[in-house]
């Protein structure tokens, strides 16, 4: 259909769409003008017979119909000139053939074919301002669906964060009850296990007492399973006193601490946590004694 013809040329540049229609427009001229004038003047002159309409303004209609203004000027430009050259290939008067087309039915057949070529544009004008509106619309949806691909990895990636967030507010809310309760053991456990997600470090313990009466309540080893070698207490990468008032009531020991090293943010996070474990870890006996059950490695 013409519509395709037309939006494909479009497609290609606006330069080359309206060459491409010229010349379709050119070719269906000639070829009508063959079909529905030449040959009809050609036999009409030889008979000396008069065509009243003239054929060739059937021509013009469809060219009208399908290009508006400018198929009618195509077709009447190319009607008129078989008109010449069909009486002229019949040995007949070209100018007397030409004057018939000024008759009455003549010019009723032109003003039909004029009728039909305004249609025909306003219909191309409008047709030219949907494909307009379908390009735009197309552009904003290739627009909106690039953005919702952003926002759909943005929200993936809220949604990661969230659920990070919703474990460790679990992990938090968790240690938080061990380290306000009465059990000087689970409070030692939550020291080290906040000590662990605070500092990176692979191992941590937690001893009450004063010198030889110290006791291990919580230790938890996060080392490689390869590494079977027992930590040595003496020996802690970072020792953190646990203080009741002036009074030193244990001590909070790590191995393994990362690259980054101790700065004093991280020294003044695991005084807190210390301060925060103490109310129950002075509530434990501080006789030496075996290790409790409670006391295992961390996976």
């Amino acid at each position: 259909m013409w519509t395709s013809k037309v939006r494909n040329s479009t497609a290609a540049g606006p330069r080359s769409g309206l060459a491409n229609v010229a010349a379709t427009r050119f070719l269906e001229a000639l070829a009508l003008a063959f079909l529905f004038t030449l040959v009809p003047e050609w036999a009409a002159s030889r008979r000396d017979a008069i065509l009243e309409p003239h054929p060739f303004w059937i021509a013009v209609a469809i060219l009208s119909a399908r290009h508006g203004a400018g198929g009618l000027l195509a077709g009447v430009v190319a009607g008129v000139a078989a008109v010449g050259i069909g009486a002229a290939l019949a040995g007949a008067d070209s100018g007397i053939s030409l004057g018939r087309l000024e008759s009455a039915p003549n010019l009723i057949a032109f003003a039909a074919c004029l009728a039909v070529s305004w249609i025909a544009s306003w219909h191309l004008r409008r047709e030219a301002r949907h494909e307009e509106r379908v390009r735009t619309l197309s552009k904003r949806s290739a627009e909106a669906d690039a953005t919702i691909g952003a926002l759909r990895e943005v929200a993936t990636t809220l949604r990661a964060r969230v659920d990070r967030m919703s474990t460790s507010l679990s992990f938090l809310r968790d240690v938080a009850s061990r380290l306000d309760g009465h059990d000087p053991v689970a409070a030692a456990e939550g020291a080290a296990d906040l000590a662990l997600a605070r500092t990176g470090a692979h191992a941590a313990a937690v001893r009450v007492g004063t010198g030889g009466a110290q006791r291990l309540l919580a230790i938890r080893d996060a080392r490689f399973p390869q590494a079977l070698s027992p930590l040595d207490f003496r020996n802690a990468d970072w020792s953190v006193p646990i203080r009741s008032g002036n009074e030193r009531v244990g001590l909070l020991l790590l191995w393994g601490m990362p690259p980054s090293g101790r700065d004093e943010t991280m020294d003044n996070d695991l005084a807190v946590i210390a301060s925060w474990c103490v109310r129950a870890l002075v509530r434990a006996p501080l006789r030496a004694g075996p290790e409790p059950p409670r006391a295992l490695r961390a996976s």
